[in-house]
């Protein structure tokens, strides 16, 4: 089995690898990197290893906060793109590329950010989906049997707000509002939380207790409805929410599939 290794720049414990977090590292940083770490491991007899590191992990000029994303300037990356050019057999790992356009993954790519780092963004389409099957409940279930998952989310987070507390600032309504629908989507780490997991079962039974009208569909779920429609999507709820994560991760599939697919017209 062979096992491919990745460098990263942007480690805390390499101080002069950091740079400003929306800036793209520099090519000095990531050479400085590339070369402290040939070291360590020619000193720990891993020259084999060494061989298999295929990726330096570095900031291509792309972040996020709860509210605002910092999309892909192939100019501002150029310098970086062209220094590991020369770099036989390395490519990047671009740090935060959650919530890029399409057409921004396929230029990444294409400037040797070959492998995408992407994690709120999936977990981001997960809430999105639950909460839409919330409102699709509200519909067709009485009160008493609902899953109030939402209220549980919240009430889970506010019991225990190490996760969240110090990236959502504001007054207690906004911050109640980043909970929910922040792009930093802090709330994936509750989802396993007993009380979570229960309300997202009880989700789950009760749409699959009973059929989802289609106008349901159509009016939460846009997207999913197209696929029922056509026959490719069942109506279960759990293939509902994975197939809105899919949507999202696809992107990143098309992009880092040697961009073979068809690149996207840029938005308008």
């Amino acid at each position: 089995m062979t096992a491919w290794l990745l460098v990263d720049a942007g480690n805390t414990r390499i101080k002069w690898a950091l740079a400003d977090a929306g800036a793209p590292t520099a090519p000095s940083a990531a050479a400085r990197t590339l070369e402290v770490h040939r070291q360590a491991f020619a000193a720990a007899g891993l020259r084999d290893a060494w061989r298999r590191v295929i990726a330096l992990v570095v900031q291509p000029g792309v972040d996020f906060d709860a509210s605002h994303i910092q999309h892909y300037d192939p100019a501002q990356a150029a310098v970086l793109s062209d220094w590991v050019a020369g770099q036989p057999g390395l490519v990047f790992e671009a740090h935060s590329t959650d919530y890029q356009r399409e057409a921004s993954l396929h230029a990444m790519v294409r400037d040797h950010f070959a492998i995408l780092k992407v994690g709120p963004a999936a977990t981001f389409a997960l809430r999105e989906g639950l909460l839409a099957l919330c409102q699709i409940e509200d519909e067709l279930v009485q009160p008493s049997a609902r899953s109030r998952l939402m209220q549980v989310l919240d009430d889970v987070m506010l019991a225990k707000p190490q996760h969240w507390r110090a990236h959502y600032a504001g007054s207690s309504d906004e911050q109640r509002v980043l909970r929910r629908y922040g792009l930093s989507d802090r709330c994936r780490y509750y989802w396993g939380e007993p009380e979570v997991a229960d309300a997202v079962a009880r989700l789950f039974a009760n749409l699959d207790a009973r059929e989802i009208p289609l106008p349901l569909l159509s009016q939460h779920l846009p997207e999913q409805y197209l696929d029922v429609l056509q026959g490719q999507l069942g109506t279960h709820a759990q293939a509902l929410v994975e197939h809105k994560i899919g949507r999202v991760l696809a992107q990143y599939a098309r992009a880092c599939s040697r961009n073979m697919a068809a690149l996207p017209a840029p938005a308008l």
